[in-house]
């Protein structure tokens, strides 16, 4: 074998390995699941995976089409459907990058359970399926779908080589729920980085490496502002935000010693915990960034620690000199005042430190003692 061959890989070949190993098609026609527990944050995951769709977007584990029509369908009560429109105005669904979404409501006494009978056959009419587009549902949280009607669903859009996308907030990743769709996401709530409000992770399981254990995974940060939900999709490095912290640390070239120092570790757990990391420094990456990081991870800048205690012992290094100094000038005053009166002197209260044991004890075996007294 060649040198070469035992020469360990540079960071691009690596970031090429990355790649190469995360590298996906895009949505395969038929029934997508968006399964896991983010019953609290839904309306943040069905706008960020919406916006994602609209926009034929690559950046979730599995890269979006181009659909030439998507329909969001509602049901339930015409009061429910009302706060259901309002709420999406507040979250910019009515702006202008879904123009190609429309809206399609069926008023009902509840909310349909997409996997029942009577509501796949409502799916089945539309024209939007018919025509090769893509149908959104949101699955009530309180009911679980009924496979044989994930079946049909499956079925209806392959027939029409066309896609369904159904929001399951409250059903959990199985072995009986993963095998019957097309394609399957997985979204779990975490902590979001600084700046924002909501963070969840969206994976695919089809897509999980040993080597690498963010391959699959993407960390979507949101926020609402003036124009509606802003989204961050960034590579997962981990749910913990002080993690997330050193990996980017480490992309921005601080030493493994100075990262331990920060969030207090040695540098060998900082080793282990960044060993199957690859961080990106974020743009705009500043001073001001930094001090909002350590804030949110409850830490303080190590650098004004030092420069503190530096300060605190300088200070105290010039009062002893201070001090040195008016010692010297009482001295000096003491040697001009003396007359030469040594008795002065010996009236004088001097202090004497205590003698310990051990020294009393070496003392009196120094001491010789009188013939006579033996």
């Amino acid at each position: 074998m060649t040198r070469d061959f035992h020469r360990p890989l540079t960071p691009k070949k690596l970031s090429q390995l990355a790649e190469s190993v995360t590298q996906a098609s895009a949505l395969e026609p038929g029934l997508t699941m968006v399964v896991g527990p983010y019953g609290e944050l839904v309306h943040f995951v069905y706008t960020a995976i919406l916006k994602e769709l609209a926009q034929g977007s690559s950046r979730l584990p599995i890269p979006l089409p181009e659909c030439s029509s998507i329909v969001c369908v509602h049901s339930g009560p015409a009061r429910y459907l009302e706060q259901v429109r309002g709420l999406h105005a507040k979250l910019g669904l009515m702006a202008p990058a879904f123009k190609k979404c429309q809206s399609f409501e069926r008023v009902a006494s509840c909310a349909f359970d997409w996997t029942n009978q009577a509501s796949v056959s409502i799916v089945g009419r539309l024209k939007a399926l018919k025509n090769g587009g893509c149908v959104v549902l949101q699955q009530p949280p309180d009911i679980n779908p009924d496979l044989q009607g994930l079946l049909e669903l499956r079925r209806a859009a392959e027939k029409y080589n066309a896609r369904i996308i159904l929001f399951c907030p409250a059903v959990a990743d199985e072995a009986k729920i993963s095998g019957t769709p097309n394609e399957l996401f997985v979204v779990t709530p975490c902590e979001p980085n600084p700046g924002f409000d909501e963070g969840f992770v969206v994976s695919c399981p089809g897509l999980a490496s040993p080597l690498s254990p963010s391959s699959g995974k993407v960390l979507c940060c949101v926020r609402l502002g003036d124009d509606g939900l802003e989204t961050e999709i960034t590579p997962y490095v981990a749910d913990d935000l002080k993690t997330r912290l050193m990996a980017i640390l480490k992309a921005n070239e601080w030493s493994l010693e100075q990262i331990g120092n920060l969030v207090g570790l040695n540098k060998s757990n900082v080793s282990r915990k960044l060993r199957m990391v690859s961080g990106t420094v974020p743009d705009g990456w500043d001073g001001d960034m930094l001090a909002e990081w350590l804030e949110a991870c409850d830490l303080d800048p190590i650098e004004e620690e030092e420069s503190s205690e530096v300060d605190s012992v300088d200070d105290d290094d010039a009062d002893d000199d201070d001090d040195g100094e008016h010692q010297s000038d009482d001295w000096a005053a003491d040697d001009d005042e003396d007359d030469g009166n040594d008795l002065d002197d010996l009236d004088r209260a001097k202090p004497v430190a205590p003698a310990s044991r051990n020294e009393r004890n070496t003392r009196n075996k120094d001491v010789v003692i009188p013939r006579k007294q033996r």
